[in-house]
């Protein structure tokens, strides 16, 4: 709450506290009704610092042992009342400084987990060799930046390399082993003359021997050409999608599907034609299985018009929301988004290059992808 908007609170709380006294005062209200006078500061405690809350208990017990003096009856019976409304001032008060102190320690460890999150997730660039990029990601955790999917760029030299994937499951084990393939990608591309499969293969080893007996990572390793060329590595994981610059949609498919890392892949490139204009959307389970109440899947299809928009962030934004609008603003699991526009392909004639359109009326072969690499869901 805003420094002023918790003082515009306190007033009104110690104003409402001053009204009911001057109410049970007029009327001459018994002992029980001036113990009503600490619901303020016991509110004031929710949402209050200390020193706020402090003075509205204070303010609290001394208008209600005024109304006390005033009340007929023995000295004990007095003596018993003023203590009881002392004591829920009081506790208010604690109530404030636990919360506080509270906070403050939660708010530690969130700037500790923002860190550690950071170098974990690294910014993406903005541009990259012959290409625009826009990155979402989204976390099914609502206090956490980064999940279980995957996420990388490695804009190094003339062909930018970058990585998506999902891990299997959820939590901390899911993020442990994110951070093991983003770190291995990492340090494959530093290392100069690694090809894409040998980078592949390089982080398939280090998942390998960090997952356990039921882990794996889907992945999709990409290497982009500035003359024209798109290779990829798709590892158990939904096919990117090529929005052409005459507004075709096509799946970016492999001839055949690898199995995840992990499960001993039989790593294999494609290569695709990328032109000028050409846009390339790459993502992650999170977003094909996100269902709205009636049990429909979001479908990227529909989502042509939000595709095609010029401003690359914009769209990026715009389909994130219709995402969450969809779902009804509730993600059962992380979404990784990455958007590539080609600035300057000079794409060549295809050789072994395939993709598969798809039309309208169809749904994007993400589902397809994992059964035929033998995982359902």
């Amino acid at each position: 709450m805003p420094r002023q908007g918790k003082r515009v609170v306190a007033l009104l709380l110690g104003l409402a506290i001053t009204v009911a006294a001057a109410v049970q005062y007029r009327s001459g209200g018994g002992f029980i009704t001036v113990a009503w006078l600490t619901v303020g500061p016991l509110l004031a405690s929710l949402v209050l610092p200390v020193r706020f809350t402090a003075v509205l208990a204070g303010w609290a017990a001394l208008l209600g042992g005024g109304l006390l003096v005033h009340q007929p009856g023995r000295p004990g019976a007095l003596a018993s009342h003023l203590g009881v409304l002392v004591l829920l001032a009081g506790f208010a008060v604690a109530n404030a400084a636990l919360r506080t102190a509270a906070q403050r320690r939660l708010g530690q460890v969130r700037a500790v987990a923002r860190v550690a999150q950071s170098a974990v997730l690294r910014e993406v660039p903005a541009t990259i060799t012959a290409g625009r990029l826009a990155s979402r990601y989204v976390s099914a955790a609502a206090e956490a930046r980064v999940g279980g999917d995957i996420l990388e760029v490695a804009a190094v030299g003339e062909r930018p390399r970058w990585l998506i994937g999902d891990t299997r499951g959820k939590g901390l084990p899911a993020v442990r082993l994110a951070s093991v393939a983003m770190t291995s990608f990492r340090d494959a591309c530093a290392q100069p003359g690694l090809s894409l499969p040998e980078i592949a293969r390089a982080v398939d080893r280090s998942v390998t021997s960090a997952a356990g007996e039921e882990d794996f990572v889907t992945a999709i390793f990409a290497e982009l050409d500035p003359r024209g060329w798109l290779e990829l590595i798709t590892c158990g994981h939904p096919p990117s999608l090529r929005l052409t610059a005459d507004g075709g949609l096509q799946a970016l498919s492999p001839a055949s599907y690898a199995t995840p890392l992990g499960l001993h892949p039989d790593i294999r490139p494609s290569t695709f034609s990328v032109g000028t204009g050409d846009r390339l959307v790459f993502y992650t389970d999170g977003l094909l299985e996100a269902r709205d109440r009636a049990g429909r899947y979001f479908r990227l299809e529909d989502c042509l018009d939000t595709l095609r928009r010029p401003d690359l962030q914009a769209a990026a934004d715009e389909l994130l929301d219709r995402l969450v609008a969809h779902t009804g603003r509730r993600l059962d699991d992380d979404v990784a988004l990455l958007l590539l526009e080609a600035t300057s392909a000079a794409a060549q004639p295809a050789g072994e290059l395939s993709a598969t359109p798809v039309s309208a009326g169809a749904t994007v072969p993400g589902h397809d992808a994992l059964a035929a690499a033998g995982l359902g869901g």
